[in-house]
């Protein structure tokens, strides 16, 4: 069954960076959901990795995320899942050549559990954007300069999504200055300092990556990793084109 809310409005929420917090965020979801009548979830990247996980964690809080999307999607709710920076190196083919390469270059990224997870991310259909009208959602932003590099047009989620199964690898190796890298910053990796100073213009643009302590509004982003250091709180969207942080 399809979660309404009243008039037949069809309303968004959206999930900052989950980093493995299966087993605290995804009841918190279900309670956002209940609360506001969302009938989709939109999770903004970075399911995978944390600092402190062993493999085996890391396995088991992937494998609970994956199960809880597919059984809500049967219940007819409508869930995206966005891939984060931390998510690219478990879309690597096991063993190929890509994943050697991640294993040299992403922090965080357990090999030991690369199979698992790539297993268990593999149904889940991860985009690299979501868009209704003007409003795009990606796990870290596009920058002006990003996309005019990639030439992006008015309905850019299906070129971004290519630009993700054709190659993450590429996407992941173009961090900005802010984040360590010397590149454009791609939309997973995008630091806040960077979407501020350079929005793509005509957007409202919602994205987690770099953490606040509550759902943040700066013009026309809204920056929603509050799971890492924050009070939790989600961003919902409205039929109307409104915004309203969501604390279950």
């Amino acid at each position: 069954m399809r979660h309404l809310s009243a008039g037949g409005s069809m309303t968004v929420l959206f999930v900052g960076d989950i980093h493995l917090k299966s087993a605290r965020v995804l009841p918190a979801v279900d309670r956002a959901v209940a609360m506001v009548g969302a009938d989709e979830v939109v999770f903004l990247g970075d399911i995978c990795d944390d600092w402190d996980a062993t493999a085996r964690e890391a396995v088991a809080a992937v494998r609970m995320f994956a199960d809880w999307v597919a059984a809500r999607r049967a219940a007819g709710l409508d869930v995206t899942v966005l891939a984060g920076n931390h998510d690219l190196p478990y879309l690597a083919r096991p063993r190929s050549a890509e994943f050697h390469w991640f294993r040299r270059e992403a922090d965080g990224f357990k090999p030991r559990a690369h199979e698992s997870i790539h297993d268990a991310l593999k149904p889940l259909d991860m985009r690299l954007a979501w868009r209704r009208r003007r409003v795009l959602a990606t796990h870290a932003g596009v920058t002006g300069a990003w996309a005019a590099y990639a030439g992006l047009s008015d309905s850019p989620e299906g070129e971004l999504d290519s630009r993700l199964r054709e190659s993450p690898m590429h996407l992941f190796d173009m961090a900005g200055p802010a984040r360590g890298g010397r590149s454009v910053p791609s939309p997973v990796w995008a630091d806040r300092t960077e979407l501020e100073a350079d929005p793509w213009g005509g957007w409202t643009q919602v994205v987690g990556h770099t953490p606040v302590p509550t759902v943040t509004n700066a013009g026309k982003l809204w920056f929603c990793d509050t799971w890492t250091d924050g009070d939790g709180s989600m961003l919902l969207l409205s039929d109307d084109g409104s915004f309203t942080p969501v604390r279950p």
